[in-house]
C-alpha cells in the first residue's frame, strides 16, 4: 500500500496554500500536520529530520521528505506523472521559471509590508498597493494574451499566483477587480471540479492568510 502524502506547514495558508491547491488539482491523497505552536516544531519536530535544509513547509512520502515549495511542486508533478505541470519544453519551463522570480518579487514587497513595521503599516499601504498593483498588472497583460501565465497549458505557478489574487481579493479589492483577465484566470482555476470541492471543504482554510501574532494582514 502506499503511503499517503504528508504535508506539514503552520495552521494559516501562507506559502502551504498553493501547495494544497496543487495537490487537489492532483488529486492526490494526503494529510496535513498543521503547527499551532512554534514549540511544536521549534526544537522538535524539526530535530527529527536528517537534513540541514529542514523548514516549513515540508512533504513526507514514506521515509523521503522534501523540502523548500518550488522542491515540492517539482516532487508532486513527477509523483503525479504530469511532468507538464512544470513547462511542457524549455521554452514553456523558461517561463515558468520567469513567472516564479516575478511572483517572488511580488511576494517580497507585500510580505515585507505584510510582516513590517505596525505602527507605520497604514501610512505605508498605499505605496504597497501602487507597487503590487505593478506586478499585477503585467500579469493581467499576460493573460490576455493566453490562457494561463505560461501558454496554453496550466503549470503550478498558475496556483502560486493564485493565492495571491485570492489574498488581495480580501485585503484590497479593486486591485484585482480593476483587471478583469486576473478575475477571469481567479475563477477558472475556482471551478476545476477537485478545486470547487476543496474551497468548499470543512478542511479549507479561508484565514488567516498570514501568522496573527506576527502580521498585519492576516
Amino acid at each position: 500500500m502506499e503511503n499517503k502524502l504528508i504535508l506539514g506547514y503552520w495552521a494559516i495558508r501562507g506559502l502551504a496554500q498553493p501547495i494544497r491547491m496543487f495537490l487537489e488539482y492532483l488529486e492526490l491523497p494526503y494529510e496535513e500536520k498543521r503547527y499551532t505552536d512554534p514549540q511544536e516544531w521549534f526544537g522538535k519536530d524539526d530535530q527529527t529530520f536528517n537534513s540541514p535544509f529542514t523548514n516549513l513547509p515540508y512533504l513526507k512520502d514514506g521515509n523521503h521528505t522534501v523540502f523548500e515549495s518550488d522542491a515540492i511542486y517539482y516532487y508532486l508533478a513527477h509523483k503525479a506523472s504530469k511532468v507538464e505541470l512544470l513547462g511542457k519544453d524549455a521554452i514553456q519551463q523558461t517561463l515558468v521559471a520567469t513567472i516564479r522570480g516575478v511572483i517572488t518579487d511580488l511576494k517580497a514587497s507585500f510580505l515585507g509590508w505584510t510582516y513590517g513595521n505596525k505602527e507605520t503599516a497604514e501610512a505605508k499601504k498605499e505605496d504597497m498597493l501602487k507597487e503590487t498593483g505593478e506586478f499585477f498588472r503585467a500579469f493581467n497583460t499576460t493573460l490576455e494574451r493566453s490562457t494561463w501565465l505560461t501558454g496554453d497549458t496550466i503549470t503550478y505557478v498558475d496556483f502560486v499566483l493564485w493565492e495571491y489574487i485570492d489574498e488581495f481579493l480580501v485585503l484590497a479589492p479593486e486591485v484585482i477587480t480593476s483587471k478583469p483577465k486576473l478575475v477571469e484566470f481567479h475563477n477558472r482555476i475556482s471551478e476545476f471540479p477537485q478545486i470547487k470541492k476543496y474551497l468548499e471543504n470543512p478542511n479549507y482554510i479561508k484565514r488567516p492568510f498570514n501568522s496573527p501574532p506576527y502580521a498585519v494582514f492576516f
